[in-house]
């Protein structure tokens, strides 16, 4: 299975395939280290927790896998997945647009408000 975009929410039929078809490397604090054989590529998978939204981020080449921000990737995954409307954000001074079902830009949603999906 090729992985085209740089972050999934991390479904558990994502996890079945990762866990089957790629090598795991490590484990490390709140995450599990993947390398997709075929494309020398390293993902990094949240370990589950039921009480937040799991991700699967592609680690680009010489990054660390437990220090690298992921914050810009999930904030505009976000957005990909919510959508925006010609609304703007209700945030004091902010210009953004407002995601499909809520009154706040992604950037505010996730940020301030915890919002991950």
């Amino acid at each position: 299975m090729k992985l085209e975009k740089p972050i999934y929410y991390l479904t558990s039929d994502l996890r079945q395939i990762v866990e089957k078809d790629f090598e795991f490397v490590q484990d490390i604090p709140w995450f599990k280290i993947f390398k997709d054989p075929k494309n020398e590529e390293y993902w990094r998978l949240s370990t589950p927790d039921k009480y937040q939204t799991d991700f699967m981020v592609r680690v680009p080449k010489d990054s660390n896998w437990e220090e690298f921000n992921s914050k810009q990737l999930e904030i505009e995954l976000l957005r990909q997945h919510r959508g925006e409307t010609n609304n703007k954000c209700i945030w004091k001074d902010c210009n953004e647009s407002a995601l499909k079902g809520i009154v706040y830009c992604a950037f505010h949603a996730y940020t301030e408000m915890n919002i991950k999906e």
